[in-house]
Formats: structure tokens, C-alpha cells, sequence
């Protein structure tokens, strides 16, 4: 495809790494077809984009009128007046760069962008990276160009009226989880352990999960009798409270998630639509415990639709605890089994995410 020259794009995105990662990996993409094309993010200061989009060389921008602001656990009677401040905050940015589209990455950060975009006519990308899309979403698809699905069943949700915008490409992903994956053996001994083992990876976001972290307290003993390595990322505001055998290795944070993913057997942790996608790509089966108490319940759909397709076991948290030995005595003694769902993950993948949406994009840039 012919490169675009000379343009600009204002990407709305974040509150949450499964918001903010898939327009990343659009526009690292993007620049890389074309390096002279224009980008700055926005989104609220106080919240991930505010650091990772800066340390990643984008320009950032924040909507100050933001700062703190929630969504709709926030109280009711601000909400109009925070959205419309935010609104004049991006029409100061859209002076100095006026763009030629707009992309937003969902939540309440995407609602002031999406609406610039209708009254500017500016075309307007939404990326809906869960099974069930959010409120603003779902009230921006009617004015969207184009409509980004990580799930076919995502389409249920909108209305009949934009379904001919609906485009389901998948969850655009960083470009190091399509690259040649590790092997087990290699990608064990980054981490020091013994391929021939069976592993497990733990996780539960950045901060750690505070449910998912207690059983896994629980059954550290559990883990060294069956001699059953654990990755285990804690998080950055967790500390173990007792010592560890040597077959359980933690980390507060892990960067090479490649790695991680391909030195494990079963994979525990949250169904955001980010984690969902990379477990897809690289065929891991899982045990997901959705996030409870999410507004949407985007989560427990996500881990829903895995399930149902037979690529992941779904678990409440409440019951983690006290189900755990159990759900590990029948998925990490039946190989049959994992390879099952292994399999099934690989159906559910999307490998080509990025570069398809990179082209829907582009055949919306030359146009304008």
C-alpha cells in the first residue's frame, strides 16, 4: 500500500492497559510504514498513559480536567461539566493539530474525543478490545467510521444500524508477541527453571491482584510437594509473607512476557481483553478469574467466550482459594487436556490484528 504523507492522528486511549495497548500497537505500526505521520495521546494525567505513552517517545497531552475523574463512580452531577471541560481542553489541541482522524480506546477518556470528532467531522476509529463493549462504546459506534472487534460476538451488542461499520480484526497486539516465540527450553532457563517440569504462570496486572495472590500464599506447600514450578508476578504493592522454595520464582513485574508465556504449561490470572488476546496468540491455556466488581462486566464475558469455545476455564474469585488445588491436580496431570486447549486458544487467535488494522486505517487516511 502506498505510504500517507502528511498526516496527523489524535488517539483518545487508556485508564487501563487493555484501552491504551492496542493503540500503541496501531500506531507503532503505522509509523512504521510511515515515519512522517503525526500522533499525540491524550487521556487523563493521573492514570497509566500518563507515564507510558511519554516513556515510549509519543507525545502526550493530557486532558487536566480528567484528574481523578472515574466514569460514572463518580458523582453524577460533575460528570457533564468534567466531559465538557475536557472537550474544550481538546479543542485547544485540535487548533495547533488539527487531524485527519481520531481513535479512541474506549471508557470515559474516549467520550470527549468521540464527540469532537461529530461535531468537526472528523472520521472516528473505536477499538473494542472485550467480548462486551462499554457504555461509551457502544453510544460512539453510532457515530464511528470504523467499529474495531476483538470478538465475533461482540457485533450482538451494537445496534443493526452500524453493523456495516463493524470490523472484526482482533486485539491489536505489540509487535513482540507476533515475532518468533522461544522455545520451552530456552525460554525456562531465562527464568531458571527446569524445562522438564511442569510450569505455571501466575499473574494478576501490574499491581498485583490481591485474591489471586492469597491462594497462591495458601498453596506454596502445595506447590513444592507436586513439585510444580511457579512464575509468579506479584505486583508492584505485594509482599511475600513467607519464604519460598526455590521452585516458585517471583517478580513484582514481568517485561518479557513472551518469555513468560512460553516457559508455562497453564497460565492463572485476570481476562482482561488484552491478556485474552496474547493467551490466544500464543496458545496457553488458562484459568481466568475475571476482575469482580468491574462496571461492565467485561471480564467475566471475556473469560465466558473463552471458555465456551473450550480455550479456558473460568473462575470466580471468591472461590480461587478454595478451588485452586483441585483446578491444578486436573489441568496440569491431564496433557490431553492442555493440549486441547492449547489448541483451541490458536483458533480463537488473531494473529494479524495490527497490520489489518493498520491497512483499514490507512484506506481511511488517503481519503482524506
Amino acid at each position: 500500500m502506498n505510504s500517507v504523507s502528511l498526516k496527523r492522528i489524535l488517539i483518545a486511549a487508556g485508564g487501563t492497559g487493555g484501552d491504551l495497548f492496542p493503540a500503541i500497537a496501531i500506531i507503532e505500526e503505522l509509523q512504521k510504514r510511515n515515519p512522517t505521520l503525526q500522533t499525540i495521546f491524550t487521556g487523563s494525567p493521573d492514570r497509566i498513559e500518563a507515564t507510558i505513552i511519554p516513556s515510549k517517545g509519543y507525545e502526550f497531552r493530557p486532558m487536566n480536567s480528567l484528574k481523578g475523574f472515574r466514569g460514572l463512580s463518580s458523582s453524577l452531577f460533575s460528570i457533564p461539566f468534567i466531559l465538557l471541560h475536557s472537550y474544550r481542553e481538546l479543542l485547544s489541541i485540535v487548533k495547533d493539530f488539527p487531524p485527519s482522524c481520531i481513535i479512541c480506546g474506549g471508557n470515559y477518556i474516549s467520550f470527549p474525543a468521540g464527540l469532537l470528532a461529530r461535531l468537526h467531522n472528523i472520521p472516528l476509529i473505536i477499538i473494542e478490545p472485550n467480548a462486551k463493549p462499554g457504555r461509551t462504546n457502544l453510544f460512539l459506534s453510532r457515530i464511528a467510521t470504523f467499529i474495531i472487534t476483538a470478538f465475533e460476538e461482540t457485533s450482538s451488542y451494537f445496534s443493526k444500524k452500524v453493523q456495516h461499520s463493524i470490523h472484526h480484526l482482533g486485539n491489536p497486539l505489540r509487535a513482540s508477541f507476533l515475532e518468533i516465540k522461544p522455545t520451552k527450553e530456552k525460554a525456562a532457563q531465562i527464568f531458571g527453571f527446569n524445562p522438564e517440569m511442569k510450569t505455571i504462570l501466575i499473574f494478576g496486572g501490574s499491581l498485583g491482584a490481591r485474591s489471586i495472590n492469597h491462594a497462591v500464599v495458601k498453596h506454596i506447600d502445595f506447590f513444592e510437594k507436586n513439585s510444580i514450578q511457579v512464575l509468579w508476578q506479584t505486583g508492584t504493592s505485594f509482599s511475600v509473607p513467607v519464604d519460598l522454595p526455590p521452585n516458585i520464582h517471583t517478580l513484582p513485574f514481568i517485561d518479557d512476557m513472551i518469555s513468560a508465556y512460553a516457559a508455562s504449561d497453564l497460565v492463572i490470572c485476570r481476562s482482561g481483553g488484552g491478556t485474552v488476546a496474547e493467551l490466544a496468540v500464543c496458545g496457553k491455556p488458562s484459568i481466568l478469574i475475571p476482575l469482580p466488581g468491574a462496571a461492565n462486566n467485561e471480564q467475566e464475558e471475556n473469560a465466558h467466550v473463552m471458555e465456551i469455545h473450550g480455550a479456558a476455564l473460568s473462575v470466580h474469585d471468591n472461590a480461587l482459594e478454595t478451588e485452586l488445588e483441585y483446578i491444578i491436580n486436573r489441568y496440569v496431570n491431564n496433557p490431553q487436556l492442555l493440549e486441547s486447549m492449547s489448541y483451541n486458544a490458536t483458533l480463537m487467535s488473531k494473529p494479524l490484528a495490527t497490520t489489518k488494522t493498520a491497512d483499514l486505517i490507512e484506506t481511511l487516511l488517503l481519503k482524506y
